[in-house]
């Protein structure tokens, strides 16, 4: 009897996922919504939305249209319980997959799904994180018109048809000779704005997303068009999708974001809906310009070895509020460096000024004490020592003038002397270094309370890290159709709820059953990041021989992780059962 030959299947940490996003029932909540119109063998739009998962988690750079080759070498059967081939993962497959989940609404889809994960994981987001990020893209885009070619073009619109309709004048969902939908759904405007990657000349989109604040599940998601302000958006947040969420928790909701969040639209919302807040006080704003400068230093109240605070109460927009003003040592060694560099910087143009006013020549005394007068008020960075008027005798022949001769006229001219102002250096790194101002309604939070929960907005920040890092799926962003982008934008919050969902599961269940994890040197530790598992479960794979199948590569630290997680986990890695041959 001839002997088959050995197949190998990678199967990594992508049970994890896999098991993951079966456990939430994401491909399952989606295919109810979106039901595949044919029959055949191949692929739902849940099934094709969890592949895009697993690609975007899968940490190898892959992009969205190589998605065939990454599944190649995997164990199908057993990451989608059902006979599959690699060949159906292909981009026609994924975009039209794409272009079911726009057609739905992204938003609305994904908050679905994201509820139904909270109530698995039996999170409840009394407290949640808001904050937005920015994408650029390269090249140009079908919806890339300015705001008034988009207004005007919606005016035509309903001009047309006598009534307002849902989208624009596009060539329909098919493209050009399909058949085009009465009411198609508007994609983001795709245009330059402000960059939070500091790439002002490249188009973008923005991502606003809710996070909830146990396990920084991302509970909510918004594409918005490009060059949409944070303060605009963030005040229509609170009003429409807020206040919803909490009373669909029936908990009382506190918002923590940045200084976008502080304004009067916001906190009129948060008054009406009895809602708690906290967030950074824009530096601009009138009372907060007056607390940074005329704070008195003596009031301090050392909270640790870095920060120092003084509390006050303030009325703002009708609402009583706690801010609390902090000065971080940390903070305000950098800041010293860039004030001092600033300072440098101006004395030196400051410097170049006094330099041009001494070379000038006045014909006038007047002229030259209103000219003195108008370039020195405005000195900051150097201060005048000593400043003389000179006159100097002109004459209209040439050469030396005769003894007794009367000049024509006389040339004024100052000689003036600088130092520089150190006092006002001092002044401004004790105003501005290290200083900021958090503001919220909740009275009884102390202030190091009050820091500690608007530092957990880091939660929110490493979430676009990751969604930003270059082993993830952001190279999808090479997406030339707007429709799919915001689509694949909704996929990467996908991916960040399942990670952030399996990353909490494990730290809590290494914790409750009191076990540990090695860490980078060895050492047990109860709060591995995931990245940091799937990377221990590199090089795990499924060996095909003579139709028997065997998981090589596990380790006991492997058997944990999966033990943890539950038995629907350790099928996929062949313990306790199996999840059929391949």
């Amino acid at each position: 009897m001839l002997q088959q030959k050995a197949v190998i299947k990678n199967m990594d940490h992508l049970g994890l996922i896999a098991g993951m996003i079966d456990e939430l029932k994401i491909a399952e909540t989606i295919d109810d919504e979106i039901p595949s119109s044919s029959k055949s063998k191949n692929l739902s739009y849940g099934e094709a939305t969890k592949a895009m998962i697993l690609n975007g988690l899968g940490y190898v750079n892959k992009q969205l249209y190589l998605t065939p080759l990454f599944f190649k070498d995997k164990p199908l059967k057993r990451l989608f319980g059902r006979d599959v081939d690699f060949s159906w993962f292909n981009d026609d497959a994924l975009g039209r997959t794409l272009d079911k989940l726009f057609e739905y609404g992204v938003s609305e889809l994904y908050e679905k799904i994201a509820s139904r994960a909270l109530k698995i994981l039996n999170l409840t987001p009394s407290t949640i994180h808001l904050d937005s990020t920015s994408f650029h893209l390269d090249g140009k885009y079908p919806n890339q018109k300015t705001k008034e070619e988009k207004e005007k073009e919606k005016g035509k619109v309903k001009e047309r048809n006598g009534k307002e309709e849902k989208g624009n004048n596009s060539e329909g969902k098919w493209g050009k000779g399909g058949k085009e939908e009465e009411y198609e759904p508007t994609p983001v405007f795709i245009t330059q704005g402000y960059s939070r990657d500091h790439h002002p000349e490249l188009n973008q989109v923005v991502l606003n997303l809710i996070v909830e604040h146990k396990a920084g599940i991302p509970i909510w998601m918004k594409p918005a068009d490009g060059n949409k302000i944070d303060t605009q958006a963030f005040a229509n947040i609170v009003k429409e999708h807020i206040n919803s969420l909490k009373n669909a928790n029936n908990t009382k909701t506190k918002v923590i974001a940045d200084a976008a969040l502080f304004s009067s639209k916001t906190m009129e919302e948060f008054k009406k809906n009895n809602m708690l807040f906290i967030s950074r006080v824009p530096s601009k704003l009138k009372q907060a310009k007056e607390i940074l400068k005329n704070h008195n230093e003596e009031e301090f109240i050392q909270l640790d070895e870095n920060y120092q605070a003084i509390q006050y109460t303030v009325d703002y927009e009708g609402m009583k509020q706690q801010w609390v003003l902090y000065k971080s040592s940390y903070a305000k060694s950098r800041g010293d460096k860039t004030i001092k560099k600033e300072y440098q910087e101006k004395e030196k143009q400051e410097t170049k000024l006094i330099e041009k006013l001494q070379k000038r020549a006045f014909f006038c005394e007047a002229d030259a004490r209103k000219a003195f007068e108008e370039k020195t008020k405005k000195l900051e960075c150097i201060m005048i020592s000593e400043a003389k008027l000179i006159s100097k005798p002109k004459y209209k022949t040439r050469g030396r003038p005769k003894p007794n001769a009367k000049p024509d006229h006389y040339e004024y001219y100052w000689i003036i002397e600088t130092k520089p102002n150190e006092e006002y250096l001092k002044q401004k790194q004790n105003q501005k270094s290290g200083l900021f101002i958090l503001a919220t309604n909740d009275m009884t939070l102390s202030a190091k309370e009050l820091l500690d929960e608007y530092k957990s907005q880091q939660r929110i920040e490493r979430g676009f890290r990751f969604l930003k890092s270059p082993e993830f799926l952001s190279d999808a962003m090479f997406l030339k159709n707007p429709k799919r982008i915001e689509a694949m934008l909704m996929i990467m919050t996908l991916s960040l709820l399942v990670y952030s969902a399996l990353e909490y599961r494990i730290r809590s269940e290494l914790k409750n059953q009191n076990k540990s994890f090695p860490n980078q040197l060895g050492k047990p530790i109860q709060n591995p990041t995931a990245r940091w598992v799937f990377e221990n479960f590199f090089a795990i794979h499924l060996l095909l021989l003579n139709g028997q199948e065997q998981i090589v590569g596990l380790e006991n630290k492997h058997r944990l992780i999966l033990e943890l997680l539950g038995s629907n986990y350790m099928g996929f890695y062949g313990i306790n059962g199996e999840r059929g041959a391949e």
